[in-house]
């Protein structure tokens, strides 16, 4: 079941949907723009998105 959740569940806000371990790190990289919506808002992202966004985050990237 988490390996379905991991490659088909596509994020597209920061909201209760989202984990709660990513949604700092998503915040951050949309403050910094990094990280933008489609037209609507939707970011479309995956899990893998959310692993790549945390570990940029956790490195420092998006401090300002």
């Amino acid at each position: 079941m988490v390996n379905v959740v991991q490659t088909t569940m596509v994020y597209d806000f920061n909201d209760d949907n989202m984990p709660s371990w990513a949604r700092p790190a998503v915040q951050a990289a949309m403050d910094c723009g990094a990280v933008q919506g489609d037209e609507q808002g939707r970011l479309g992202l995956s899990y893998k998105d959310l692993r790549a966004i945390c570990r940029e985050y956790r490195c420092g990237m998006y401090d300002k």
